[in-house]
């Protein structure tokens, strides 16, 4: 299990709170907030998930991949931080399991009431109101705890994941994985809500192209940019190429996604770099689609 902690802080870079749905206000969490969940729940969260809580909690929460840290939870001996707001599956670690494994399963609720308590947190949260969240998560808390004392509760459908590559089924992996594509989701809100703002560009080339063709393009790439990580698996692809590559400084990113490849600057970038871009990939942008 690697720390994404030096992933983070560059990716982090891109994201830009004025940008984002600020209407609940979710936040990154302090050391001190998260050594307060870990003393409730007699565990210490792997390095990756602590990582994400600290540096981008507030976009994955806001993207709903993320669970808040206050309503973190023991059901009997899984402890879930991913959620699928699609899906009745959620996702995360088991009780005594050092590994780098990512367990999914369903969450039982008998009385059909944790979700209440779960929006009653959310709404206190938006309006700011710190005596409502305590009494809410209190709520939600003590629900659990109940139920986890009833011998006869438990998850169902679990199952370990295995999926390949790496980040389909590792904490590190997979955590890194959700903050880029919650980056690549937040970058085409900003398009559509801030079209005047040339910080993101787009192009549509990959589909059809060969394997030499990837190759080809990951070489030129590095010409001017690294790779993200430092441990390649983590970002591995179907085709050869890193899922993201950071310019060195860093002050831009090119992130490869599905069909697409996506340009990030932080800031305005000047002409000239954009054709050293085009020039470098052999790539159109375009700052829409």
């Amino acid at each position: 299990m690697y720390s994404i902690e030096k992933e983070l802080k560059i990716l982090r870079q891109f994201v830009k709170p004025e940008h984002m749905d600020t209407s609940e206000g979710w936040h990154c969490y302090s050391e001190d907030e998260v050594s307060a969940a870990e003393e409730r729940l007699h565990t210490k969260l792997p390095p990756p998930i602590r990582e994400i809580y600290l540096y981008m909690a507030d976009l994955l929460i806001g993207s709903n991949d993320l669970r808040p840290l206050e309503l973190l939870h023991w059901d009997k001996d899984y402890l879930a931080f991913f959620e699928n707001p699609d899906a009745d599956v959620i996702a995360g670690i088991k009780r005594d399991d050092p590994s780098n494994d990512i367990y999914a399963w369903e969450e039982t609720d008998p009385k059909d009431i944790a979700w209440e308590y779960e929006d009653d947190f959310r709404a206190a949260y938006e309006e700011r109101d710190k005596k409502g969240q305590e009494k809410a998560v209190g709520r939600f808390q003590k629900y659990w705890e109940k139920l986890n004392a009833n011998p006869k509760h438990g998850p169902l459908r679990i199952a370990k994941w295995k999926n390949e590559p790496r980040y389909a089924h590792t904490l590190d992996g997979y955590g890194l994985f959700l903050v880029i594509n919650a980056l690549c989701e937040l970058a085409e809100m900003t398009k559509h809500n801030f079209p005047d703002e040339p910080s993101c560009y787009f192009c549509e080339v990959f589909a059809g192209h060969t394997a030499e063709y990837f190759q080809d393009l990951d070489h030129r790439i590095r010409k001017e940019f690294v790779p993200l990580s430092a441990h390649p698996e983590l970002l591995d692809m179907e085709v050869p190429m890193q899922m993201v590559y950071a310019r060195q400084n860093p002050d831009a990113l090119l992130i490869s996604q599905d069909i697409l490849l996506i340009l990030l600057t932080k800031t305005p970038p000047e002409q000239a770099f954009l054709e050293n871009i085009r020039e470098l990939t052999g790539l159109p942008l375009c700052v829409g689609l």
